[in-house]
């Protein structure tokens, strides 16, 4: 194994996982639910609409246990800024002192160890994602090999205002999820990437910001044993809004509609000036009787 590989893997191992948390939780927040998709054309990761400019690292093949950086497979169509990564890492290589990663492949258990070698695309992506100032790494997996993806996002860069309560609640999630044998080493160099103090005691460290801290045991093979917090500032808990409480209303009886009573005006026939009209009698007008003709005597002549 090279160690000093190996040492550069603890020292970055927590930050790296840090920003991966951070990533998986902005895509459960902007793409919950989307398949991830890569691009090698465009060296884009994206999730749905989500979107990463994200330059392929390289690539571990399972069947032998080899490592391919992404320039040179000859297979593969890359950006020029992807490209252009070669030289960054080859670099890179030389300044850590690590001349095995300027090879084009290698073999990754002469490197990293047996135990390692099964999270190479992991730890890859997490020493040079670090080393070249990237915000965060990303790890596909395809039959017959496991890719690490470089991420840069602005959306990265807020400051972390409880960093002493972040690394108090995520730490133990490192040590639980990645191979990391000195959780001494890696809660140190955790710690100082959010530029908190660290006191290193006979087989203690004791994490502070000034105001509150915390302190952690580790057994004689620098393993954790005990992690506890005091004064530890922690952000507000998000206050889940209760459901409206609908209460059904009584159904309203229906009643029948009473139609309205109409008033009909008793209409009064108001007196006629005239004088009442009596009943109409058909009385025949009372006639002069005719004057009785009386016969004249006849005149006797004489």
């Amino acid at each position: 194994m090279d160690e000093q590989l190996i040492a550069l893997y603890h020292r970055h191992a927590a930050t790296a996982f840090d920003r991966g948390a951070r990533l998986a939780a902005l895509i459960e927040q902007k793409a919950s639910g989307e398949k991830c998709a890569y691009d090698v054309g465009n060296a884009t990761l994206s999730f749905g609409k989500l979107k990463f400019e994200a330059p392929l690292l390289g690539a571990h093949a399972s069947g032998n246990d080899s490592w391919l950086w992404s320039w040179s497979n000859r297979n593969l169509k890359l950006t020029i800024t992807n490209r252009a990564l070669g030289d960054l890492v080859r670099v890179t290589a030389q300044r850590l002192t690590v001349p095995m990663l300027a090879h084009a492949g290698f073999s990754i258990e002469p490197l990293l160890g047996a135990e390692l070698t099964k999270h190479a695309a992991n730890v890859f992506g997490s020493i040079l994602a670090r080393e070249l100032g990237y915000d965060a790494h990303y790890v596909t997996a395809e039959p017959g090999h496991r890719s690490a993806i470089l991420v840069r996002d602005d959306r990265f860069k807020v400051a972390e205002r409880y960093p002493l309560n972040r690394v108090l609640t995520l730490f133990p999630k490192v040590i639980r999820s990645l191979p990391v044998s000195d959780h001494s080493a890696a809660l140190a160099a955790y710690a100082h990437d959010y530029s908190l103090t660290v006191t290193e005691g006979h087989g203690t460290l004791t994490v502070g910001d000034g105001k509150g801290e915390i302190l952690a045991t580790f057994d004689e093979h620098n393993r954790l044993t005990k992690m506890t917090g005091t004064n530890v500032s922690a952000p507000p808990e998000k206050k889940s809004t209760p459901a409206k409480r609908v209460t059904a209303k009584p159904p309203v009886k229906k009643t029948a509609k009473v139609p309205k009573k109409t008033t009909t005006k008793k209409v009064t026939a108001k007196p006629a000036n005239k004088k009442p009209v009596a009943a109409k009698v058909l009385k025949k007008k009372a006639t002069k009787p005719a004057p009785k003709t009386s016969a004249k005597k006849p005149v006797k002549k004489r």
